[in-house]
């Protein structure tokens, strides 16, 4: 049966041009990345930072180990971050924030990922308050995740960064998909980066990769963020034969390719919206949409129906999130659209 595996952009499988560089593997480009001696390792880590313009990278097993890494090397246990509500950081990392680094957890709401910041300001701890733990770190998600893909756009992270600033906090960004923001805004990755302290993005999204994220930022901040990940169980070893695979992913030609998937979550979004049924369909911003659906509508019901039909996505309460990737096609799309129609046609009378 055809499958369409709208569910995330974590199921791509590597690019032939990928393949290609591990055909050619042989033992010299391998070694003990722990003591520094891989050198496809340190040619993705040096390639990563450059791309980023930042002094230093690191090559990290995850996006939830490269966040955590991230909170863990710009915090003291006890102290209070600022996230999202809807945040993978504070939802969908299993707690390791309180769990393993001992942070208080303040949760932020906004409606594509940007707060208000006038309502953030009343968020911040007084340092000096005996009774109160220090609001020492703000992180950000962009592309934000639940809300659809949606870009925070360099002029308002700089305004994050700002407030940041006055209120002596570091600044994290959980950028899973930071590269999806500038190819889909056309603006240099850069643009985005410059305003934080830290980045993480992963390369086993969009960008095609099997395993692997990059944690970005000042030299300083990746010599602690080293030895967090050796005590988180992250030293790969001989790490470069994957990390070959993002050698492949941060060309600029692949990365551009992030086009293809922004294109086929619109044509996606208009093929759902010519259905005519009662469900709000999101204009996307990048490679997810989401589509809503009215109170009490059975979504156990048209998921498992989907599956039946070889159209896998995943439901969030009252809504489905479908995301594009590298090996979705238009074709795919089209027959998406057409199951998907079927299916709500004879569930949403």
């Amino acid at each position: 049966m055809r499958i369409v595996d709208l569910r995330s952009d974590t199921v791509t499988k590597p690019s032939p041009e990928m393949w290609e560089v591990v055909k050619s593997w042989d033992d010299s480009k391998l070694g003990d990345d722990v003591m520094r001696e891989d050198p496809t390792v340190n040619e993705l880590e040096m390639k990563a930072a450059k791309k980023l313009r930042k002094e230093s990278a690191l090559f990290v097993s995850s996006g939830t180990q490269g966040n955590l890494i991230s909170l863990l090397s710009q915090t003291t246990p006890g102290d209070e971050i600022l996230v999202e509500e809807e945040s993978h950081i504070f939802g969908n990392e299993v707690g390791s924030a309180a769990r393993i680094g001992g942070l208080m957890i303040r949760t932020y709401s906004s409606e594509r990922g940007f707060p208000s910041l006038k309502k953030l300001q009343t968020m911040i701890r007084d340092s000096e308050e005996i009774h109160e733990p220090p609001s020492t770190l703000l992180c950000a998600e962009n592309t934000h995740n639940y809300h659809g893909g949606t870009i925070i756009k360099p002029e308002e992270l700089k305004e994050m960064r700002d407030f940041a600033l006055k209120n002596n906090l570091k600044f994290h960004l959980d950028g899973a998909r930071i590269f999806n923001a500038s190819v889909a805004s056309n603006i240099p990755i850069t643009d985005f980066t410059k305003h934080v302290d830290s980045v993480m993005f992963c390369l086993s999204k969009g960008l095609s990769c099997p395993v692997g994220s990059m944690i970005v930022g000042s030299k300083d901040f990746i010599d602690k963020a080293r030895k967090f990940r050796k005590m988180l169980g992250g030293g790969m070893r001989q790490a470069g034969i994957i990390a070959s695979f993002g050698l492949v992913a941060l060309e600029d030609k692949w990365i551009n390719r992030l086009n293809e998937d922004h294109n086929n979550a619109k044509r996606l979004a208009e093929g759902l919206l010519s259905l005519n049924l009662s469900i709000s369909v999101q204009n996307p911003e990048t490679n997810i949409l989401m589509v809503y659906f009215p109170d009490n509508t059975p979504m156990e019901k048209i998921i498992l129906s989907l599956h039946e039909e070889g159209v896998l996505a995943y439901d969030i309460s009252q809504k489905i999130r479908f995301v594009t990737h590298f090996g979705i096609d238009e074709d795919d799309i089209d027959f998406s659209i057409e199951k998907i129609g079927n299916i709500l046609k004879k569930i949403l009378k």
